[in-house]
């Protein structure tokens, strides 16, 4: 356990200054140009080309920064006001997170749900369940995104049933619409692939004898099915939580939300986006720790064998 520990904190730290360093990618191929001494109110320009020492100077400035990361600070958006970043990005990156991973447990139960669901269908409705999923795959996310908002707004106008609000005001934070929208696309994606691994497992020899002895078709998915697929929705997490993450940056715009994504957007310096970036790649590490060392190891087999 201290050696898992021990290895957890390293792969912290080199996800840390990965983070760091690809956040100023942007220094190695832009240099700010400071104005002329004759024309001091100016504005900078940018040169483009290879800077490796520019690259090299604002990274060390950012450590620098993030090493007393309490006197970072940004200027309010609309004012002059110079503040402290935190505790500030702290509600708009709790607000992010808890959209985030509510919307992920939700995609991950319903696929499961509705994969269990689909196997007591006939077999020719298990394909057109399977094509309509690929079909709905390949929809672009704006296009399912700005569909459930149209479709909120076409109830309200049709009904005058506020269903959701479909648009933030005044920062106002709004949860079942973005929700609902952040969980249907990784649904969709969870919902084919368990559906493809379920048809897999449910084709090996210990379903077979599961059946030969009787067992239930829930039962033996179940009991031993889902068990024996939790490590490929494990393998799945880090592309999911990334696939939510390219999400939300569109999700953030469309309705107005001020989550992490969009202080980001509106404060656009590197020591900022290195905090903020990082907040959001801890949770997921810490999430991963805690699988890894919890989740017992050669369930696969173990399952095989206990049928």
């Amino acid at each position: 356990m201290v050696r898992k520990f021990a290895r957890f904190i390293v792969v912290l730290t080199v996800i840390t200054l990965s983070v760091i360093s690809i956040c100023h990618i942007p220094a190695l191929i832009f240099k700010d140009i400071p104005p002329p001494a004759d024309q001091p109110f100016a504005e900078e320009t940018k040169e483009l080309g290879f800077f490796p020492g520019n690259y090299v100077i604002e990274l060390k400035k950012t450590i620098g920064e993030l090493y007393h990361f309490s006197d970072i600070s940004y200027v309010a958006q609309g004012t002059n006001v110079e503040r402290a970043i935190f505790p500030y990005i702290l509600e708009s990156y709790t607000y992010s997170l808890l959209l985030l991973f509510v919307s992920l447990f939700i995609a991950l139960f319903f696929a499961v749900l509705f994969t269990t669901g689909t196997f007591y269908l006939p077999r020719k409705m298990q394909e057109a369940v399977k094509n309509i999923l690929t079909v709905l795959e390949a929809l672009p996310d704006v296009f399912v995104i700005f569909s459930l908002q149209l479709g909120a707004i076409w109830v309200f106008k049709h009904t005058n049933l506020l269903v959701t609000e479909p648009y933030s005001l005044s920062g106002q934070k709004i949860y079942f619409l973005p929700i609902l929208t952040l969980s249907l696309i990784p649904m969709i994606y969870l919902y084919k692939n368990t559906f493809l691994m379920y048809e897999n497992e449910l084709g090996k020899p210990y379903v077979e004898l599961g059946v030969a002895k009787g067992m239930g078709k829930l039962y033996i998915l179940i009991r031993h099915v889902f068990p024996n697929v939790l490590y490929s929705f494990f393998y799945n997490l880090k592309y999911m939580y990334l696939l939510l993450l390219s999400n939300m940056i569109i999700l953030e715009y469309m309705y107005n939300i001020y989550g992490i994504l969009q202080f980001i957007t509106n404060h656009p310096s590197y020591e900022i986006i290195s905090v903020a970036l990082i907040l959001l790649t801890f949770p997921l590490s810490i999430v991963f720790f805690f699988i890894q060392t919890f989740l017992p190891k050669g369930v696969t087999i173990y399952d095989q064998k206990a049928v």
